[in-house]
Parts: C-alpha cells; structure tokens; sequence
C-alpha cells in the first residue's frame, strides 16, 4: 500500500526496432496477430530503473536532454504504455496534456469534450456542470466553446486542455511542454493557477519543460534524465 501519492520503482522500457511500444501494439501481438517477428531485432531502452515518490502537493520537474526519456516517462504514468518492467503504485486520479489535442474528439464541440473529460474521470454530469463556467472562463474561448475542436487553432486547444485538466477532479496533474503553444500571458497565468492547486488544493504536479524560469518558479523538485537514466 502506499504513503505517497505516487511511488515509481525500478521503471525501464525497451523498444524493439520498428515497435511502436504501445499498449494497443502490445495487445496485438498477445492475441497473435503480427505473430512471425524478424531475427534480431536491436533492443532500444528509452527508460532504465527509474525511481521516485511524491507526496501530495509536490510539483516535480523532469528535464534532460531530447531523447533522454521524459515524454516515455509521462505516457507510462499516464497508462498510455506500459512499462516492460518495474511498478507504479498509486493513490489519486491522473489527468495529463502530453500532447495539444490529447484527450480530445476532434468531431465533439468544446463543451462537449469537457463533459467527456469529466466521465472519464468518473465525475458525474451534475458535478462536470458545476465546473464549466470556470474553465470557460479561464480558457477564454467562450466564443468557440459550442464549436468542433477540430476548428481550434493550436493555441486555443492548449487553452481548453490545460483548463479542463486544472479545474475537474483530479489528484495529479501530468504535462509536457504543452505551455510552450501559449502566449506569454497565458503561460503564466497556468505558472499561478498550478502553484495554487498545489499549494490549496494539494494537487501533485509533474511537468516536463525546457524552460528553466517556469521551473524554478513552480517546481520543488526535479528529476533529470539522460539516455533513459536517472542523474
């Protein structure tokens, strides 16, 4: 059982060359369909024996290099992959913005793709509703909010995703890089509004950036990578 919000122990992934490394392709070739596999395939580890805990309110930095493992890092948290080897245990419910666009149907409006979100964390329409209006608000697309996603410029999907992630129930809060696609403005209105969460409502954060003033303003604890490795 676990003290922590989220314990991470002995994490690695290895790719074989022309795997996607996805839970779907992991599915496909259990179940036989792809079942005559090339010799020799060269193993790739995106990630090796990565460990770490967080406790509530805690709000962690991953940085390293391109390529160094953070965004496979993200996706396994977020059960996009699975892991080839090592635990994840955890306490709260995951929200995550690992790309613009992630977690949205692109045919849905807005509103629409709010309500979706709220369902799939288990939250009810009544207690989704009571929410919309502060994420409208803050995602400042009020205009657009009854329109099909797939219209959205890059910069009002981030607005909405990271609105919809910040304001619905959710313990931990997962993202990479996705505040580079706004403008500066914006960008630091998130910087406040994730600083409160964790510091009010103690939501756990963990935040792949490149930008090392957002990390020192928001995070108080960092784990860097290099080649899959922690340093």
């Amino acid at each position: 059982m676990c003290e922590t919000i989220l314990r991470v122990v002995d994490i690695s992934k290895s790719y074989a060359s022309g795997r996607s490394g996805s839970i779907s392709g992991d599915l496909t070739r259990w179940l036989g369909r792809n079942p005559i596999e090339p010799r020799n395939r060269r193993v790739l580890w995106a990630l090796k024996n990565i460990s770490f805990e967080l406790k509530k309110g805690d709000r962690l930095a991953i940085t390293g290099e391109n390529g160094a493992g953070k965004s496979t890092l993200l996706k396994i948290l977020s059960k996009i992959t699975a892991p080839t080897s090592g635990v994840i245990c955890g306490t709260g419910k995951i929200t995550s913005i690992l790309e613009v666009g992630t977690g949205f149907h692109p045919e849905l409006s807005g509103i629409e793709n709010i309500y979706l979100n709220g369902a799939m964390l288990g939250m009810s329409k009544i207690d989704v509703k009571a929410k919309i209006d502060e994420i409208v608000s803050f995602a400042d697309i009020r205009e657009q909010i009854n329109t099909p996603v797939k219209w959205y410029s890059s910069g009002m999907y981030m607005r909405l995703a990271f609105s919809t992630a910040a304001h619905l129930h959710s313990e931990i809060m997962i993202m990479d890089e996705v505040l580079a696609v706004g403008d500066v403005n914006f960008r630091n209105r998130c910087l406040e509004k994730l600083k409160e969460l964790s510091n009010d409502f103690g939501k756990t954060i963990l935040l792949v950036s490149h930008d090392s003033g957002s990390i020192d303003y928001l995070c108080n604890k960092e784990l860097k990578l290099s080649k899959g490795t922690m340093i």
